[in-house]
């Protein structure tokens, strides 16, 4: 194997070590269930502190759909403030600590993928879970 080749495999093997340690930085993970016109999106952030911005899909399929939703936040350690927006300027705000869980109610329209928008600053934050349940 030429030299140049094992560069480009090194440098090729770098980037996707690199890709993986930022995807990891924050344990960032979704999952979610859709029965008919309802369903539930749980976000968890291993280490969510300072402030992120995200979108968070409801449902591919439901571009510029109002939501009924109800989301519940809880924290490990720390505290943390969520925004959920709305593509019609509608906001949900959670201010959650560790131990006192936050709920807020409110409707929602979903952006031309399916998806609102998510904002957190958690100062200090551990083990971030969001309960997102909504309904059309």
């Amino acid at each position: 194997m030429t030299p140049k080749k094992r560069m480009i495999y090194l440098a090729l093997a770098l980037a996707i070590l690199a890709g993986t340690a930022l995807a990891c930085g924050t344990g960032y993970q979704t999952s979610s269930k859709i029965l008919g016109n309802s369903g539930e999106v749980r976000v968890k952030m291993k280490d969510p502190s300072g402030t992120n911005s995200t979108s968070v899909e409801i449902n591919e399929d439901w571009s510029w759909e109002t939501i009924s939703t109800t989301a519940t936040l809880s924290l490990e350690t720390g505290r943390c403030q969520a925004t959920l927006s709305g593509d019609d300027g509608n906001v949900l705000i959670l201010e959650a600590a560790a131990g006192n869980p936050a709920k807020a109610t409110g409707i929602l329209v979903t952006d031309g993928f399916g998806e609102i928008d998510l904002e957190t600053d958690c100062p200090g934050g551990q083990n971030l879970d969001l309960l997102i349940a909504f309904s059309r």
